[in-house]
């Protein structure tokens, strides 16, 4: 099958992104022959890069929502901006076309592009919670352009988790299609973990007997990296033996090194940057610590428990995603507990475990892959009766 995979250009490094590069390599492994569609915009060259070894790569002039000053409110009016990408995706001939979508109203002007070129199509949509709920200026009107576009798109609309499922199909009345696809990351090499492990930690400067405790994320407000910081503080009076690493970069970087160093915490929180390969940094680590406000499905939760890293979650989250669960997780929200549980290596053990069969038997990267094929299946099934009716 010929599968265009179209990014909204948002940016390189966010988990969309992440999900677009595992999805694309193992359609390209199961003998698909992948494409993919990327705006021309610098921020993008380094998925550009790194999908390049499995896909044929094709940048094109596209402004993100995000580089508007109104946001969605610019794309009711860019038809010609719209025209100009349904001929390109035609051109290309796929089988079946594939918007990743960051939010609601992120690349509603890429809806109307595939409603113009009539072609098969899904569409994945990682956060489906709404402007008003993200305190979004003109939260209202945004959501109301929001809706509108996405009612009358005709193919699949792809939530990566049940909440966000049901949330999309809510907010859309039931006008539209909506289904549930995990996303899935790559298994790990077991016969590799430990030399990665000790090399990092090597490297790293940690003795046995530190405990490092990891963050991954963009330091952006959605991650809550202050949140961290502080959580961060306390497991450390509580357990000096603690170490903390923060391996992301954004917006908040500067003031977030500030307040490190106004809480003297140089020598108990470092931050790596971001990095291209976090694998050393998971396998490393004795724990990772994910405070985010809100998620799709976070891929730095479910990379970790496919490492065999133990995985410590808001109950927030947790509500959010009912596969994290005690059995899987723990919680960050009582320190005096996370504490004891780093104490009790059996304990840390016994999750970790949890976790990687979570990942094994819902959300590997193979799982996920099949699914898409099936609903690409669908997809040109469901367009050729339309057509030939």
């Amino acid at each position: 099958m010929r599968v265009l995979l179209v990014s909204s250009g948002s940016g390189s490094r966010g988990g969309g992104e992440i999900f677009l590069d595992y999805l694309g390599k193992e359609l390209a492994d199961r003998g698909h022959d992948v494409l993919m569609w990327i705006p021309n915009h610098p921020r993008m060259d380094e998925l550009a890069r790194k999908c390049a070894r499995f896909a044929q790569i094709f940048r094109a002039k596209y402004r993100n929502t995000y580089d508007y000053p109104a946001r969605s409110l610019s794309t009711c009016f860019n038809w010609r901006a719209s025209r100009r990408i349904a001929r390109e995706w035609k051109a290309l001939q796929p089988d079946v076309v594939h918007i990743n979508k960051q939010n609601l109203e992120d690349g509603l002007d890429l809806m109307r592009a595939i409603r113009l070129c009539t072609l098969p199509s899904v569409c994945t949509i990682h956060l489906t919670q709404n402007a008003r709920y993200l305190r979004a200026r003109a939260g209202w009107l945004r959501d109301i352009i929001a809706r509108g576009q996405l009612s009358s798109y005709k193919g699949v609309l792809v939530a990566v988790q049940e909440a966000r499922r049901s949330v999309l199909s809510e907010f859309l009345c039931g006008r539209a299609s909506t289904k549930l696809i995990f996303n899935g990351v790559p298994r790990v090499n077991d016969a590799v973990s430990r030399p990665l492990r000790d090399a990092k930690r090597s490297e790293l400067g940690l003795s046995d007997s530190d405990c490092l405790v990891l963050g991954v994320g963009r330091l952006v407000e959605q991650k809550r990296p202050f949140l961290f910081l502080r959580t961060a503080k306390e497991l450390h009076e509580r357990l000096p033996a603690t170490k903390f690493l923060w391996v992301g970069d954004g917006e908040l970087a500067e003031e977030w090194q500030r307040a490190i160093t106004r809480e003297k915490l140089e020598n108990v929180i470092r931050c790596a940057g971001w990095q291209i390969d976090v694998l050393p940094y998971l396998l490393a680590s004795d724990l990772l610590l994910h405070v985010a406000e809100f998620e799709g499905l976070p891929l730095a939760v479910i990379e970790a428990m496919a490492a065999g890293l133990t995985c410590a979650v808001t109950k927030n989250l947790s509500s959010e995603v009912p596969l994290f669960n005690k059995g899987n997780v723990l919680f960050a929200d009582d320190i005096g507990d996370l504490a004891e549980q780093l104490r009790n290596p059996l304990a840390l053990a016994r999750i970790a475990e949890g976790g990687r069969r979570l990942v094994e038997d819902t959300l590997s990267v193979s799982k996920m892959a099949e699914s898409y094929e099936q609903l690409y299946l669908d997809a040109r099934r469901g367009f050729s009766d339309f057509v030939f009716r």
